[in-house]
């Protein structure tokens, strides 16, 4: 469902619901296709997701509830930083990418 709750009814189902988008209560509703296309029930990836992760001792979650406010920056200068010490195990490749694309 989008984030603009203006002009969603009260008896609203829910994006997650079996019923999101064809409720009675979602007839002119902003959202109900957004609602009608949205994907039901737990994400099949979780899984595989899970066990690639399961070998990973400390994870570090970078998020906003809003764009453009240097999440990717952020995110690659602290790959940059771990990557330096002595300590740290980077797993990701972007520090290695951002200098690929700084030298070529």
């Amino acid at each position: 469902m989008s984030s603009n709750t203006e002009g969603v009814p009260a008896a609203c189902p829910g994006p997650n619901s079996a019923r999101a988008g064809q409720e009675d209560t979602c007839q002119g509703c902003p959202s109900q296709k957004e609602c009608l296309s949205a994907p039901k029930g737990p994400d099949p990836d979780i899984p595989a997701i899970t066990q690639r992760l399961s070998s990973v001792k400390h994870k570090i979650l970078i998020l906003s509830g809003k764009g453009g406010v240097g999440k990717s920056t952020f995110s690659s200068q602290l790959s940059f930083a771990l990557a330096n010490t002595d300590t740290a195990q980077v797993g990701t490749r972007i520090h290695k990418i951002v200098i690929f694309l700084i030298f070529f």
